[in-house]
């Protein structure tokens, strides 16, 4: 079903990255996963080479280091992941191009001179401390506090769920700089990962079986010079973020749908070959009917995320869409994801098969970036 590759939002040179990235993830990624896997995550090396391969920051403008692309681009290699299977061992890893996102629509000229730069050829590694224990997917209940002391900003409060926090060297930490609540009180710093008093757990162990790495963050009496405040003044950052992260969600949403596509392919081909009965388990109506309720499942969900994608190239994209694209992609995703290893039977929980993987790293699609409830109720509040 291979879904990018007739999409009238492409161009040559979309398709040509698109290769690209296909080459990256069939020569770097897929050999080394099992070796990854056991060391228990992927070296930062990984980052350089993903960047001599130009795929860091392709939707960055050229001044900043990058390939002059779009946001399309950016979404190509998050789908490059979806596509792979050791893309779904490494999880969303190599992805610093957000970050970098990030920096452009909120930083300085300086700050988006200084750090972009250093994003794409993979030198700097950076993952944003948004999200934090007691708080999850309610942003405005940050407890993580700056205090302004002179020409600095002292930091204290913790983060979890950082990808890469092990491998980071620096981190966009969302911060309240004042003791009134809501948004407007939250801003964002840039802290160097080697900074004293910044402190990085190890691994959290999870249930998903990869190389990814997620680490908490904790951060005591730390103290950060008032020019690293993205943006240049209090709650500038924050504001911006917002606006990248609906935009994140729609690429999100084409990673799960393109993982849940690749999911459908591999059952297909298993389907196919596998026999129960003396006959193959294709020819059950049963397995007819469930590939073809995922397969009109898919080609549906496919039309909404381009829909998205064509209204974020344009800048018409509203929260409520990216709301419904990240609903509804984790959700199908892993409905499709559930009915393929249940056609694999036994097999498809053992961890030699691929799917097995794509059913385990689907679940967590529901709760990061906003849980499935909590874009049920932003929606609700649209209509």
């Amino acid at each position: 079903m291979t879904i990018i590759q007739e999409r009238s939002l492409l161009t040559d040179g979309h398709r040509l990255f698109r290769d690209t990235v296909s080459r990256f993830f069939r020569d770097e990624v897929e050999p080394n996963v099992k070796e990854w896997e056991k060391a228990g995550g992927f070296p930062a090396e990984l980052f350089r080479v993903a960047a001599r391969y130009g795929l860091l920051q392709a939707g960055m403008p050229l001044e900043y280091g990058g390939m002059g692309g779009d946001f399309l681009h950016h979404t190509i290699l998050h789908e490059g992941h979806g596509f792979s299977v050791g893309g779904a061992s490494i999880g969303n890893g190599i992805c610093t191009d957000g970050v970098s996102y990030l920096f452009y629509a909120a930083g300085t000229e300086e700050q988006r001179k200084e750090w972009i730069p250093r994003f794409a050829s993979g030198e700097a590694i950076s993952e944003a401390a948004f999200t934090e224990p007691q708080s999850g997917s309610d942003v405005a209940g940050t407890r993580t506090y700056a205090r302004r002391d002179g020409s600095d900003y002292v930091i204290n409060g913790s983060k979890t769920w950082i990808t890469n926090g092990s491998l980071c060297t620096v981190f966009p930490v969302l911060a309240r700089t004042e003791k009134s609540s809501g948004g407007s009180a939250l801003s964002v710093f840039i802290v160097d990962a080697n900074a004293p008093g910044v402190h990085v757990s190890k691994p959290i162990e999870t249930a998903h079986r990869g190389c990814s790495i997620e680490n908490e963050i904790f951060f005591q009496d730390v103290r950060v010079p008032a020019e690293r405040l993205l943006g240049g003044a209090e709650g500038v950052g924050f504001r911006q973020a917002m606006g990248v992260i609906n935009n994140m969600r729609v690429t999100e949403a084409a990673r799960f749908t393109a993982a849940a596509e690749l999911a459908f392919d591999l059952t297909t081909e298993y389907v196919r070959n596998r026999k129960a009965f003396g006959q193959p388990i294709l020819s059950f109506q049963n397995t007819q009917f469930q590939l073809a309720d995922m397969k009109a499942e898919l080609a549906m969900l496919r039309a909404y995320i381009d829909q998205c994608l064509a209204r974020t190239l344009n800048d018409t994209l509203t929260p409520e869409d990216s709301s419904i694209a990240k609903l509804m992609s984790a959700e199908i995703e892993f409905k499709v994801m559930d009915r393929c290893l249940q056609l694999h039977g036994g097999m498809g929980y053992a961890n030699e098969m691929p799917i097995s993987k794509l059913w385990t790293l689907s679940r967590v699609h529901r709760i990061f970036l906003g849980t499935s409830e909590i874009h049920r109720m932003m929606i609700a509040r649209s209509i």
